[in-house]
């Protein structure tokens, strides 16, 4: 039983590993021609040898005067940090302006962080703060702030509506996040099912994030149905939805996401859906172990016990 975990936790890593390799080697062949081209831009005045302003678009010089704010120590706090700089509040905003400005979303929330600290009651600079959460995807950063703000609004310019608008737009991203759901159900909003109903797609990449995060099963399952609904081809949601159901031994569940598996790999894939299946067999007897040995991989047979298992199948599969 161990090494048959261990297995299955080997097919997740290489498979992540693997996309993510195409995705760096992607990227650096997309922007390789460009940074070969780019020269060091030049400091503004006032600004320390060194250091460097975030990196501007062409034609957008960054603002003269603002020293860069450095990341802080591990044993050094933001306040510590912003005197030692000779910072003032204003100085911290409009390096952040520019940081958010630019799409530099963490450095702005560390600096924003730090401005909060000293205006507390700053609803712009919070609202900026949150947004920059949101965009890193740092759900638990977002929810940590709207509790301590709490539900009455600590900050002036802040109230109950606005912080329940908040908690939802946070659920939104991500529907799991535990902290979101606290404050939700502190707020008595609806939350809606997992998976079902979301504003936004519910890619690959946020999937694999929640259900990391998120130590319930049933939802971690739902969580990972709806991404393979919007991507279908990403094959690290196979490796993860396989790897759940089989250590909760829910032979009904592994046999879908072998089925949904097959679908997206198709006839050339048979091989690693016969592992798969091998894989799971000792979860139990069932007579779909011998019909999905029999089918061997062929499309037509799995899209018709997907149907007959009411499985909701991708649209982008249709065309396989």
């Amino acid at each position: 039983m161990q090494g048959l975990m261990l297995f299955l936790e080997v097919v997740v890593v290489i498979l992540v590993g693997v996309e993510i390799y195409l995705r760096l080697r992607a990227r650096r062949r997309s922007s390789g021609s460009a940074k070969g081209g780019d020269a060091e831009a030049e400091l503004p005045a006032g600004r320390p040898a060194g250091q460097r302003s975030p990196t501007a678009p062409a034609g957008k010089a960054p603002v003269a005067g603002i020293p860069p704010v450095q990341q802080a120590a591990p044993d050094s706090s933001g306040a510590q940090m912003v005197e030692a700089a000779g910072l003032t509040g204003d100085d911290l905003y409009q390096e952040a302006a520019i940081y958010m400005q630019y799409g530099h979303y963490s450095q702005a929330a560390t600096v924003l962080r730090w401005y909060v600290d000293l205006q507390p009651d700053d609803t712009r600079a919070i609202n900026q703060l949150l947004d920059a959460y949101l965009a890193l995807e740092d759900l638990d950063a977002y929810a940590e702030l709207l509790d301590s703000l709490g539900e009455q609004g600590a900050a002036e310019g802040t109230s109950p509506g606005w912080w329940r608008e908040r908690v939802q737009n946070g659920l939104r991203q991500d529907p799991g996040n535990l902290e979101l759901l606290v404050l939700a159900e502190k707020a008595g909003l609806p939350i809606p099912p997992p998976g079902e109903n979301l504003e936004e797609p519910m890619t690959a990449a946020k999937a694999l994030a929640i259900v990391s995060r998120n130590p319930d099963p049933n939802y971690g399952l739902a969580i990972l149905h709806a991404a393979i609904l919007e991507e279908p081809l990403r094959l690290p949601l196979y490796a993860e939805l396989l790897r759940i159901t089989h250590q909760q031994r829910n032979a009904e569940g592994y046999i879908n996401g072998l089925l949904l598996m097959g679908l997206a790999l198709g006839e050339g894939g048979a091989t690693i859906q016969e592992r798969m299946r091998r894989a799971g067999m000792n979860l139990g007897p069932h007579p779909l172990w011998d019909v999905l040995a029999a089918a061997h991989g062929k499309t037509e047979i799995l899209r018709q016990l997907a149907a007959e298992r009411q499985l909701r199948v991708s649209p982008k599969l249709q065309d396989r």
